[in-house]
Order: structure tokens, then sequence, then C-alpha cells
């Protein structure tokens, strides 16, 4: 058999021709039988088109080389010319083959039937028959397949790979003629003695190799962050940035540019303000832009203009209660203009303790909401360190003043972000990265923690307020108990409280009728909002008992006033709502001046009411708050057994630091304590009696004249808040110069517990029960900050030991009740109003206070943050570290590469795969269960260190071949179904549809066809509810149809709303497109071998 002419047509193969060929040559002529293959290209495929005869040829050499590029590129000035250029061309060339020759393997699939055919070729190459040379030093155009002796050469177009020798339109001729052939064989003696030998098998072995799990690891994590940290660059500014602040501010950029906004959630203390201000100065100094601060108004008196002043930045900066109150932003009447400018010239707004935002409803809120309506776009920066507080839905508010669309994240998998967190929610209430928000936060979020900086940043180098460089470190917190006895001058007025407030059975003595009077309508359900006030009131009664008598008494003392105030205008028939209470006041008594007031603040006519019924509640409350506050009244400071052990820690801290300190300096810094309570009455109990104990106890001495007090807006004995902080601490606080250290003991609110450096203290005695104990976190965060001189600091909680359990079993039970009111009316989303996770999240809190009692410092060593918890800046620093020694291991790595580890969560397999340039990831559980989609879940599965030992038994990777088809049919549908247009659009509230039909059938006169367009799209667009309400009345409104198209065209401009575009649809692929890039077998049994 002697093929003359093989064109890949109608079964006239080359595969064919050889495997013909080859068999005759075996048959009918005597041994060595040997093959010269000449080719550009090669691929496992072809070798398993002709293995069969192959492997009983006596020999067989293959010389591979590249061909030219199809276009020759065009000459430049700085091009190599001559024999230099020639050369560059090889090796480009020769890399190209060299990454093709990769390429194909990776494109092989991941099947029992590959990875043994590609076996098969490897045990062929290393047979000892074959060799295998590379030329080098020039192109090879020619392709042969050369038989030994004279027996004949096929050559033509045909490179060795499955393509050319099937289905490729080629033209290959045979040629038999013993002069020819022999002159094809010089020719190819020629180029074989020139080539050098290639270790082909080496690039296939590297397919199955027994690689290191960590290695694997790495390889996902590059998949995942490779490109991202490809792209990274040292940014250079004048504000100096540490290494891990400048990895910050990279990601921070380009979540900016690609969200418009980002939330930098860094750990307390660990210098957010300096990541802001480079991003600040970047805006405001390289783009000539104006930017607006907003903080809290310590801070912009204190360390925002300290920062100013030391980088000479123009900043314009203001409060919180400025932005509330300008009147361009407000629809309170005002007549304040705190900005600068017109709201739309600011370019970026930046807002440091952005937590203080997490309610959507309140003034600031609204009022930043106002601020960064307009186009185009304002860029938003949030910073804070405690984005949850009370719930995940803290988080979620936060991520909507910059992530404006519902739907913003359906290319993620996330057709609605409310829905995303809902889930959320379910599966846990409290952490800020649950497993199912991490893809979310991942891409919006800059979060490093204390751990993380201690794992990764280890000798890290800082300058502090004076440019004096350090190594970053952290003091080590001491937690100490102050144990007091809650009813030891009041007796059994804990139980008399729980019978008021949550009694195990029956109607609490308090109802709070005057709180929820829609519970006394003839007909109709109470309202929750109301339902829910009351609870949080009773809370805060509890809260404010065990805080000091004197805070207890005061809130019962305005209780009684304000229902005395109900019970007026009950008597004139009307039930008040709380606005009309607000204005109503105390001293407006003539009929004529409440109507006016009733008719435009509202009130109900009492005729709807069972009236008799709420007048005899609100009375009977009202004697029970007031037997209450006389109760407290009775006891004066000096029986108060909470005073009397704060005297005791005074004068203990006191003689610690007399004893450790060495100088009259150090001595006044050591003693210095920070006083904290959550109430303003209770810093009004404690202020005098600190004064009066530092006057009269010796052991005390050092105190005398040196107290000061923070609390609310204004000064308290003559000294303003800001010169208090500064006469604490005046060289942590960067006071002006020549500033007096004046103050040893600072008692004050959690106005001082956000954003300012108080490190030159060291002690922090918190007055409250920890109720909410990231509060005690941010107040940790004031003394324990880098650059800190202390090893050790000291956080002292006052616990009312033997009523402990009893306090926390009533909050317990408070919230319960509300979550029982809450479910009989379907609200579930909010803890803070009693869903059923309300529960969930006391637990927690019920945890951490119970280990605070305990003297276990774990909430401030970890700054309120899960240690096990892991977040996307933990697996970039680790792949980052890695890439410093292992970047060619890591990234050459060929698909299907795996690896196994025992000692793992759970037994099973994963999966990292590629749909093009999109990256999926899957576990699938030995022995079912349903496959795990989440990325951290799945990050989580394989997690492991350097030493981890591969453990992949040869019995359990039987099944890997039969995991890796179930998820790669789960992503294959993930995938299909977005390429349907119809799953990817987004829900769209009614009112939107309606507005834009409303515009489609009456547009507005005068608006071109372009901007009608743009309006229709950016209201048929998956806005929230907020949005709703703003349009809604112009909607209902009575206007003219045109006038009214218009009003919402320009509301649409006034608030911001852009045109939405639905993800385009994914193109349609077939099932073997989507690639295994690598796998990991996981099992539990360390014993697996």
């Amino acid at each position: 058999m002697k093929p003359e002419f093989i064109d890949n047509w109608n079964g006239n193969t080359l595969a064919k021709a050889i495997r013909e060929h080859s068999a005759w040559l075996l048959e009918n002529r005597k041994p060595p039988v040997d093959l010269a293959v000449a080719t550009g290209y090669f691929n496992p495929g072809a070798f398993a088109l002709v293995a069969d005869v192959m492997e009983k040829l006596t020999g067989v050499r293959l010389l591979l080389g590249a061909e030219p590029e199809r276009m020759a590129p065009r000459k430049t000035a700085r091009q190599p010319r001559g024999e230099r250029l020639r050369h560059e061309q090889f090796r480009k060339a020769i890399e190209v083959a060299e990454s093709g020759l990769r390429d194909e393997i990776n494109l092989l699939g991941f099947t029992e039937e590959t990875e043994t055919s590609l076996r098969r070729l490897v045990d062929f190459l290393r047979s000892g028959r074959v060799e295998v040379r590379r030329l080098e030093n020039g192109f090879l155009h020619g392709k042969a397949f050369i038989f030994s002796g004279d027996e004949g050469v096929l050559s033509g177009s045909s490179n060795f790979t499955a393509a050319g020798l099937t289905t490729n339109r080629e033209l290959n001729l045979g040629q038999y003629q013993p002069h020819v052939v022999g002159q094809v064989r010089d020719w190819f003696e020629r180029q074989w003695g020139e080539a050098a030998p290639y270790d082909l098998a080496s690039l296939y072995e590297a397919r199955y190799r027994e690689y290191e799990p960590y290695l694997i690891y790495l390889r996902v994590l590059w998949e995942r962050y490779g490109p991202e940290l490809s792209e990274e660059a040292s940014p250079t500014g004048t504000i100096p940035l540490t290494t891990f602040q400048n990895d910050g501010l990279v990601r921070a950029l380009r979540i900016i540019d690609e969200y418009n906004g980002v939330l930098i959630a860094d750990g307390v203390g660990l210098g957010k303000s300096f990541l802001a201000g480079e991003l600040i100065r970047r805006t405001a100094l390289e783009n000539r832009q104006r930017v607006l601060l907003v903080s809290p108004a310590a801070l912009r008196d204190g360390p925002w203009r300290a920062f100013k002043n030391r980088f000479r930045m123009y900043l314009e900066n203001i409060s919180y209660e400025q932005l509330a109150s300008d009147e361009r932003l407000s629809r309170e009447e005002t007549r304040f203009r705190h900005l600068n400018d017109d709201p739309d010239a600011y370019a970026m707004v930046v807002v440091d303790e952005a937590h203080s935002l997490r309610n959507p409803d309140a003034l600031r809120s609204r009022a930043l909401r106002r601020l960064l309506q307009g186009t185009p776009p304002k860029k938003l920066v949030l910073l804070t360190a405690t984005p949850v507080n009370n719930s995940l839905w803290d988080l979620y508010y936060l991520l909507t003043y910059f992530v404006k669309h519902d739907a913003v994240f359906a290319d993620l998998g996330i057709p609605s972000l409310k829905q995303r967190f809902d889930s959320a929610m379910k599966e846990d209430p409290f952490t800020l990265k649950p497993d199912a928000l991490f893809d979310l936060l991942d891409k919006v979020t800059v979060r490093r923690t204390r751990n993380f900086i201690r794992r990764h940043y280890p000798n890290e180098r800082v300058r502090d307020a004076q440019g004096r460089e350090m190594t970053i470190r952290f003091p080590k917190p001491h937690v100490q108990r102050l144990d007091y006895d809650l009813e030891s001058v009041l007796p059994k007025f804990l139980r008399e409280l729980r019978a008021a407030l949550a009694p195990p059975s029956g109607r609490p003595k308090l109802t709070m009728a005057r709180y929820v009077p829609s519970g006394y309508l003839k007909s109709g359900a109470p309202n929750f909002s109301q339902v829910a006030l009351a609870g949080l009131l009773r809370s805060a009664l509890l809260k404010r008992f065990e805080s000091s008598v004197y805070a207890f008494a005061r809130t019962c003392e305005g209780m009684v006033g304000k229902h005395d105030q109900f019970l007026e205008a009950l008597d004139r028939g009307a039930v008040p709502t709380p606005e009309l209470m607000r204005e109503w006041g105390e001293d407006l008594a003539s009929d004529e001046g409440f109507d006016d007031l009733a008719k435009e603040f509202g009130a109900d006519k009492l005729a709807a009411y069972r009236a008799e019924d709420l007048k005899c509640d609100v009375k009977a409350d009202r004697e029970v708050l007031s037997g209450f506050a006389q109760r407290a009244r009775t006891v004066s400071p000096t029986e108060d057994p909470k005073l009397e052990v704060l005297r005791k820690a005074l004068a203990q801290i006191a003689e610690r630091a007399e004893r450790e300190g060495s100088n009259p300096s150090r001595k006044r810094d050591l003693r210095k304590v920070l006083i904290f309570s959550y109430y303003e009455d209770t810093i009004d109990w404690i202020e005098p009696y600190v004064r009066d104990i530092v006057a009269s106890d010796k052991r005390l001495a050092p105190y005398r004249g040196r107290v000061a007090s923070a609390a609310g807006q204004g000064a308290r004995q003559g000294v303003s808040r800001e010169d208090a902080v500064f006469g604490f601490v005046p060289e942590s606080s960067e006071a002006p110069p020549g500033t007096e250290d004046r103050y040893d003991i600072l008692i004050a609110t959690d106005v001082l517990a956000e954003g300012l450096n108080l490190q030159q203290c060291r002690n922090i005695i918190n007055y409250d029960l920890p109720w909410n104990p990231m509060r005690l976190v941010q107040r940790h965060g004031r003394i324990d900050r880098i650059g800190s001189k202390y090893e050790d600091v000291f956080i002292r909680c006052f616990f009312p030991t033997t009523q402990l359990d009893d306090l926390l079993n009533l909050e317990q039970g408070l919230r319960m009740k509300l979550a029982q009111a809450a479910a009989s009316v379907g609200v579930e989303s909010d803890p803070l109003f009693g869903g059923p996770t309300a529960d969930l999240v006391f637990a927690n809190t019920r945890r951490e206070i119970e280990s605070l009692k305990d003297e276990r410092p774990e909430l401030f060593e970890n700054a309120g943050e899960d240690p096990a918890s892991r977040s996307g800046e933990e697996y970039r620093q680790e792949l980052r570290r890695a890439l410093g020694t292992r970047r060619e291991e890591i990234t050459s790595l060929p698909w299907g590469a795996g690896s196994g580890f025992a000692g793992g969560e759970r037994d099973g397999a994963f999966f990292c795969a590629r749909v093009f340039d999109r990256v999926f990831v899957r576990f699938v559980p030995s022995g079912g269960g349903d496959i795990v989609r989440d990325t951290l879940q799945c990050l989580k599965q394989i997690t492991c260190r350097p030493e981890t030992k591969r453990n992949a038994p040869a019995a359990r990777l039987q099944g890997i071949y039969s995991a890796w088809e179930q998820a790669r049919q789960d992503i294959y549908q993930e995938w299909m179904r977005a390429t349907d247009p119809a799953n990817l659009q987004p829900k769209i509230r009614p009112l939107f549809r309606e507005l834009a039909a409303h515009l489609r059938r009456d547009p507005p006169d005068g608006i071109s066809q372009p901007d009608l367009e743009k309006a229709l799209a950016s209201v048929e667009a998956p806005w929230g509810l907020r949005y709703e309400r703003e349009l809604r009345p112009i909607l209902e409104s009575e206007m003219p149809p045109r006038e009214k198209s218009k009003a919402i065209v320009e509301k649409v401009g006034e608030l911001g709303l852009m045109p939405y575009h639905a993800p385009k649809p994914l193109e349609v692929i077939d099932a073997d497109e989507v690639r295994l890039v690598c796998w990991m077998m996981v099992s539990r049994d360390r014993r697996t071998s």
C-alpha cells in the first residue's frame, strides 16, 4: 500500500495513509522499520490516531520546529537588524510553538480516557525507541513523514496534529522513487543534525505529576486574583503609606473606578485616614476637583484638622450635624449654609465613621443622599472599622449609598442585592463577611484586620505623628472584671422591673400604651413601628437602670412628662402623632394652638379608639414610671455600690502607675484613664463624684485638678470637648504646639469612641454592661493603635455579677416578645426591629459579654473579628507572598493538574474551571449532597499550608472523573442560564414601569428623542423603595400629563438616576468548553492513605 495523493477528503486522510503504509511495511519488510517526522506542530490527538502502528515501529525520530508569523511585523526604528533580527524572530517563534504545545495540553479535557491516552503517549516517548529534537536556529517550513530505508515519504502541508491528519484541508503527496526519498532523507538529516534534544514527554508528564496540595491551592488563588495583582503598581504620593496601606489604596482606586464608590473597613487603628487622605490628595491636587469630607465634629476639630495641617492639604470638612442642617440638603426648616460650594461642585465625598449612616431614614442619611444626587455622579468613600453594629442590614444600607441599582451585580450571579442580603441574614445575621456575601463584598470593600496585619506584614515600618519611624506592633489587651451588686441599695427592684417590662407570663405592668396607641384602635392591627418603638424603650429602661440609678430616674421622669402631655391631648379628643408631640411642647396650653398644630402634623380623632382603655393604661404607666423615678432618686452617690467600685479601680490604676513609672512624666501617662458610658446622664452622675473623691481620697491625690469630661456637643465645666481631648493626651492627639498636659481622668460618652488617637492613655473603664460589644471594640481602638508606646493596655468592665444572668435573660425576653410581634405582621429582615433573626444576634452578643466577664481578651485581640474568618485580602496577600518565590511554578502549572490532602473539613472533590476568561469553582461532596458553588466555602475546603502533605490514594482517584463531570455540568448549566436574556432581566418595581409608560404616552414638551430615551432607561430600572417615595407624589399628582412628565424628568435628574443596561447575555457554548484548570481531592480522615 503506497498512498500517493492525500487530501483529508472522503476518508482519504493522512492518518489512514500512515497507518496503512506502516502496517504494510511491518508486515512485508524485515526490521528495522523506522519513521522520521518533521513537523511544526504536534499534539497528543495525532498520536492517538496512529498509536497502534507507531508503537510497533523499531524507532521514531520526531523533529519539531516553528513557523514564522503569518504576517511579518512592521519594522520600527529600534528593531534589531540582520542576524540579530533573525535570532529574535526564531526566539519568538519557538516561544509561540512552546506555548502552542502547552495550550494543546490545557485543552485536552479531563476524562479517564484522556488521561489513559496521555499516559500511553508518555510511555511511548519514554520507551527508548523514540527521539525528539527541536530546531531552534531557524524556521521549519517543511513537513514530512519519512519511512525507513527508501520505503517512501509523505510530504505536504500537514503538521503532526489530529486536525492535520484528518480534518484540515491539506495536500500531501507520496513519493517512493529511491533518489527522491534519499534527497528528502538527506534534508531531514541536515535539520536533525542542527536541532537540539527536546524533552517533549516532560510537558505531558506535568499533567499528572504528583503535585503538593499547596501548589494547587496557590494556582486556584492565581486564577481568581492573579490578573488583578499583575496590574498592581506601587502608587506614589506625598502622604507616607505603609505597604499594606499602599495595597489597600490600589484596591480602593480599582473599586472606585468600577462602582464609583468604596467601603474601606480596615480594623480600628490601622490608618484608614491615611488611605483616605491619599485618595483625597489625588482628587483635589492631581485632578483639580473638589472634595468634601464628612465626619463627627470631634474628628473634624481634632485628627482631621491636624492631618490637614501636617500634610498642608486644603480640605473642606463638615460634621454630620452640619450636613443634616444645610438648607440645600435638608427638608427641615433651616437657614444654615455649611457647604462652601454648590452641592454639585463636589467630585468626591469622603465619610468618616460611616457606620453613623446605617439608619437610612436619619436626617444625616437623607442629606447625604441629596448631596450625592446630580450628574456626573460623585465618587463616595466610606470609612468605618465597624460596618456591622446591629445586623447585616447596616452594611446593606451603607453599600446602597453608592451601589444604586439592585441588579448591579447581576454579572456575578446576584440578580438582586437585597435578596442576597435577605439570604445572608438567614444564614448568619451578625458577622461582616458571611459566606453568602464573600463575592459581593470582595468587589466593593477594602477590609484588613489586625490579625491580617500581624500575619502578613510583621515587620512593617511606619512613621508616627512626630515623624519617627517604628515597627508596627499592637499592645496586648488585658480585660479586668469590676464586680458590683446591682440591688444592694434597691432590694428586689430588678424583680419589679422585670414585672413591668417583660414578665415570664402575662401582660407587662408597663403597657407602653402612650407609644402604641394603634393597639387601641377599634379596628385594624397595631402599627408595627409603634410596637418596635415600645420594645426599644423597654430595653432602654433596662440598660439605663444598669448604667446608673440617676440615668434611670432621669429617663423615667422625662417619660412621665410625655405621658402628661399625651393625656392632655386625649382630653382634647385627639390622639397625637409623634411629630405633633415634638412640636407641641409643654408650654403651649391654648386649644387654638393645639388645633393648628394638629392640622399641620396630624392627629387622629379619639373616637376611633377604645378611649377609656387607652386613657386607663397611659395613666397606669405614668404611675409606674413615677414610682420608679422616686425609688431611684432615694440613692445618693455615696450609697451607690458601683461608684465605690469605680473609686477602688482608680486607686489601683494610680498605685500601679506610681510603681511602674520611671519618672513623673511616665507615671502621669500610666495613670491616665478613660471612663466610658453610653449615657450623658450617667456622665453627670459620675463626674461630681469623681471630683469629690479625688479631692478627699489620698490614694487619688495625683488626679486632683486633673479631671475632665466630654459628652454631647457643648462644653462641660467650661471645657470644650476639643480642649478636653488635647489636655488629656496632647502627645497622641496632635494638639497644637505648647498645649499643656492638664487631665488624667476623662469621663466621656461614645462621642470619643470614634476616630480619635488617644493612645497616650493605656486604661479604659467601661462603666456600663457591654450590651453592644462592638462599641467596646471602638473604644478600645482609641488606645490600641499603630504607634502605641505601651506593651499592655487594660480594659476594665463593670459586671453586676450576681444579677448578670437576670439582666441578660430580661433583655433576651424583650427581644423575643418583639420578634413574636414582628413575625405576626410579617417583618423578618431587621433584628433591630425584632425579626426572627434577632434571637441569633443576641445569642452572639451574649457569648461575647460572657467572654468579657471571664476576662478573656479575644474580642479586643481580634478587634471584633472572627480570627478563623478569611477575606479576599487574606487570599490576595497569601498569593502575593508566594509569587515572590514561586511565580513560574504557579503560572506554568498545566491545566488538569491536581492533588489531594487529608484532614479537611469534609470529604469531596474541588474543581477550578474556566469558560473563556471567567473562573468558576465547585466542590462536589463525596456520597452525594448539594454541589457547593460559593467561592469562600469552596476555598475553605482546600485551604492548606506549604507543609501540607499530598494524600491522593489511587482508590479514591477513580471517582475524580465522575465528580468533575458533575461539576462541569453544573457550571455549564449556570452559564447557559445566563445566555437567555429573560433570565437577566431585573425585577423592576411597578411604579417605575408606570413612570416609563407615562413618559412614552405623554413625553414632555421640547424634549429630544435621545433625552427621552435616556430618561426612559433611567426610570425603567431596578430602583429601590426610597426613589419610589421621591417619584410617587409626582406621578399621583393632578398636574397636566405633559407637565407631570417634565417634573418626572427633572426629578430623575435631581436624584441622579442613570440609565440602566441589563447585562449582555453570554454566548452559547458546548459543555466541553468548560475547561478544568486544576482539582483537589479532600478527605477528613487523616488516616487515609
